[in-house]
């Protein structure tokens, strides 16, 4: 069993509840299975390989909340490392090939921004040389970090607008903008917002809920859905036709869980009545979700993947024209860490690929800040390199997102989830007002972040926010773009200005 130590000089850093999330992972940056604990003053990291890793920690920044950082490749040594060195070390590494990348790309570094890095790299060689002094080293490296971050959201919101400004001068971009709605259709004062706000919108066509009683379908609501975005002009997606978990099935549907052949049967009788009914009628088809975290029924990897083939082959015989996406959640894959699972994210998706089974695109969907179920939050240019990765195939993308606007407790939530606040819990000063008053709703700094990086991308194609409203029961706290009592966020604004600004 391999075995890294550290040492901390403030184990506040890192919250108890996150102690869990700490992983090890190689080259693919592919989480390995992780055992983590304390003995005495050292972090002790194990993982069943003694390979040379790079250790990914949630790590509280100052002014910028806690966040997933991670080390250069480590190996095994007998010797303590200093965490936080090397977490600036890893940050500062991370960053500065990123520059590099985009300079490559022909994108322009300010002078003012190159400043700022050079001077968290000097903040960090203080910190390397000082190790001896632990405390000099602490707050050096915490220094480091904290501007390295803070430069790091600058670079990011540069070369996003830069990137757009590239894409517009070649073409009109294209990305479709929108939201993923309920099965109940919206009333009228949100659907208005909508039109203003959203180019295309996801209709659920929900196996529980056209289908609560087994052989009995009822298709008002999604029909109402569908005459509703049509009138509206916008574009439509439609899925997913198999969530892969049991929230995304009936009820009766239990009773076959021994019988596989025979939940293939079923499934397969829903996905070719959905299809026969609305093919032709929407843009594009969500095959599936969730394909490599669902725990429907306890089906195996395998026989997941072998679902999705048939969903594949399905929609190819009656809907050949309409493009198809499978799409995997929490794609770090961080739930390896506590999972006995072979295939990550990547694996599932390059399998089908391999297969050839017609595909058109992948969709990740990212739900950040939340535990369990949701991706912690990362730095904002390690979305970009996650996405290279999805695009080595060259098929488009298309992400759902979400994340918290506050912390206080969500009623209409599911329980067990739990939420962290992009870039920490802040306070908005009574006198903040229009603007100054979104800069401290937690959602719209995020979204204000990561869309334009999205929108700068020509692989990612779609773009919808994963939840509508917070006033109907849903799976994570205020994460929708609505609150409780129906009146729109932030972020809402934000995709109507993007729409204006960048897509039309």
């Amino acid at each position: 069993m391999g075995q890294m130590r550290f040492r901390l000089h403030d184990r506040d850093r890192i919250a108890p509840e996150s102690l869990q999330r700490i992983y090890v992972a190689g080259i693919e940056e592919i989480p390995w299975s992780t055992r983590v604990g304390w003995e005495g003053d050292h972090l002790v990291v194990e993982r069943a390989i003694s390979d040379s890793g790079c250790v990914y920690v949630p790590w509280q920044i100052d002014g910028h909340g806690q966040n997933v950082l991670t080390t250069t490749t480590l190996m095994e040594r007998e010797q303590p490392y200093q965490l936080e060195v090397e977490l600036a070390r890893g940050l500062i590494h991370r960053l500065r090939n990123r520059v590099f990348i985009w300079e490559l790309l022909g994108l322009e570094t300010p002078e003012e921004l190159r400043e700022q890095l050079r001077s968290a790299t000097q903040a960090f060689a203080l910190a390397a040389t000082s190790q001896q002094d632990p405390a000099v080293a602490t707050a050096a490296a915490n220094r480091s970090l904290s501007m390295a971050f803070g430069t790091a959201q600058a670079l990011v919101a540069m070369y996003a607008e830069q990137a757009i400004a590239g894409r517009q001068r070649q073409t009109p971009i294209a990305t479709l903008l929108g939201v993923a709605l309920n099965p109940q259709t919206p009333d009228v004062k949100i659907r208005r917002q909508l039109v203003e706000a959203c180019n295309i919108v996801q209709i659920p066509v929900a196996w529980r809920a056209i289908e609560l009683q087994e052989g009995k379908r009822d298709w008002k609501q999604t029909d109402e859905q569908l005459a509703w975005c049509q009138k509206a002009g916008l574009k439509v997606t439609a899925g997913p036709l198999l969530r892969m978990d049991d929230s995304g099935v009936p009820d009766w549907l239990v009773l076959w869980e021994d019988d596989f052949d025979n939940l293939v049967r079923l499934m397969m009788d829903h996905v070719r009545a959905v299809v026969s009914r609305y093919a032709g009628r929407v843009h594009l088809w969500q095959v599936a979700s969730r394909v490599n975290t669902g725990e429907l029924l306890s089906l195996e990897e395998e026989q997941r993947l072998y679902l999705v083939a048939q969903v594949l082959e399905i929609v190819r015989q009656i809907d050949p024209r309409t493009p198809t996406a499978v799409s995997f959640d929490q794609p770090w894959a961080e739930y390896l860490v506590h999972q006995d699972e072979d295939l990550a994210p990547l694996h599932y998706a390059d399998a089908l690929v391999r297969a050839d089974l017609g595909v058109s695109g992948f969709g990740l969907e990212i739900n950040a800040g939340f535990h369990p179920n949701g991706s912690s939050h990362r730095p904002a240019f390690e979305l970009g390199r996650m996405l290279d990765q999805w695009s080595v195939w060259g098929l488009p993308l298309m992400i759902h997102l979400s994340t918290a606007s506050v912390s206080t407790i969500d009623e209409q939530a599911s329980k067990h989830i739990e939420a962290d606040l992009a870039f920490g819990q802040v306070e908005s000063p009574s006198n903040a007002s229009g603007k100054d008053a979104n800069n401290f709703d937690a959602q719209y700094r995020w979204a204000a972040e990561v869309l334009p990086l999205l929108l700068a991308r020509s692989t990612v194609q779609v773009i919808l926010w994963n939840q509508l409203t917070d006033s109907l029961p849903h799976e994570f706290p205020h994460a929708g773009l609505f609150d409780s009592a129906d009146q729109a966020k932030p972020t809402l604004q934000l995709m109507r200005d993007l729409q204006k600004t960048c897509l039309m």
